[in-house]
């Protein structure tokens, strides 16, 4: 059955994508809307990129037969609008955001605790139920094998700290990123025993060498054209890349690394509660599941699926991450000058 699915979710993507070349998708969207009656109808918040949140959507439209409105943007500035209530449409769900940032805007959600919460990871679970865990991201090193050697590859979050590695390090702005703000964060715990939080960050800065990108797509880019030697990003994009570029390599720390989940959540007010429950319970239910694994570069938090992955693990503390987001963020921007 798991392989039907997926094989129909290909062929809704692959649909979609002819219909918007051919035009004409705006009009008829709006008619759909407007004949839609309210209580088939999900407006869907989302960070996620278009190749994730599209299959999975309109997979959700064809079993469900609920109509869905999706409005995307950076995780933070969606949740900024809403919080502040300037927000264009009245949201139901947030979908995809890393969990550290659902948790600071958590008054903006209510409390949902999907009915197969017994099966999912509950290392980062939110003790409010405020959200859903989703997917796990690990944060890896990426590497340009024309221009680093084996033997030579940075081995260890410490590593990134020496010198030797000054201005051939891709890193995207914290302030921007939130898999960025991850990394850093997880930078700072795997050294915590040799470096205070503030020795880690200038000497992260010293060795980016006032070479910053603005968001994490750029790493790719700079690692591949050799630019830079090596880049910090999320094994999603990372293992997207190794199999477009035979020449870039994957570096899983041997300390470590974080595995800080996205998630989803059901604002509050929200205008059809119920859809977005089913929602909810459909992005954590095997066949989404099985989807991130096998075509996505995700990894799933169902505790009943095989992890074919042997990542070790640090455990990232989200109270930590939280609680010094601003006092980190403006460390940074101070030893960046606020570039």
């Amino acid at each position: 059955m798991r392989k039907k699915i997926s094989k129909n979710i290909k062929n809704i993507a692959l649909i979609l994508t002819v219909s918007l070349l051919l035009g004409g998708c705006s009009s008829t969207v709006q008619n759909e809307e407007s004949f839609m009656p309210e209580e088939r109808k999900l407006v869907i918040y989302t960070s996620h990129k278009a190749n994730i949140y599209e299959p999975i959507i309109k997979e959700f439209e064809e079993r469900s037969g609920i109509w869905v409105k999706v409005v995307s943007g950076g995780t933070n500035e969606i949740l900024s609008k809403v919080a502040n209530g300037e927000e264009d449409d009245r949201p139901d769900i947030m979908f995809g955001g890393g969990v550290d940032s659902l948790e600071v805007y958590k008054d903006c959600f209510d409390p949902y605790e999907t009915a197969q919460a017994k099966h999912l990871d509950s290392t980062y679970a939110s003790g409010e139920n405020c959200y859903t865990v989703f997917s796990k991201l690990p944060i890896v090193f990426i590497y340009n094998e024309k221009l680093v050697i084996q033997a030579g590859k940075p081995r260890t979050w410490e590593e990134l700290l020496s010198s030797s590695w000054k201005g051939k390090i891709a890193f995207a702005d914290p302030n921007q990123s939130g898999s960025s703000y991850t990394a850093l964060v997880t930078l700072i715990q795997a050294t915590k025993d040799k470096y205070t939080d503030e020795e880690v960050i200038k000497k992260f800065i010293y060795n980016l060498d006032g070479d910053i990108f603005d968001s994490s797509g750029d790493i790719i880019d700079a690692v591949a054209s050799g630019k830079k030697l090596i880049g910090v990003t999320l094994e999603e994009t990372a293992l997207k890349q190794v199999d477009k570029k035979p020449d870039m390599g994957i570096i899983y720390p041997q300390d470590g690394t974080s595995m800080v989940p996205d998630g989803c959540a059901i604002f509050k007010d929200a205008p059809h509660k119920e859809n977005a429950e089913l929602f909810m319970e459909f992005i954590v239910g095997d066949d989404v599941q099985h989807l991130l694994e096998d075509e996505l570069y995700r990894k799933s938090v169902r505790t009943d699926f095989y992890n074919r992955n042997d990542i070790r693990e640090i455990e990232y503390d989200i109270d930590y991450a939280i609680k010094n987001r601003e006092e980190i963020l403006s460390s940074w921007s101070s030893g960046t000058g606020g570039q």
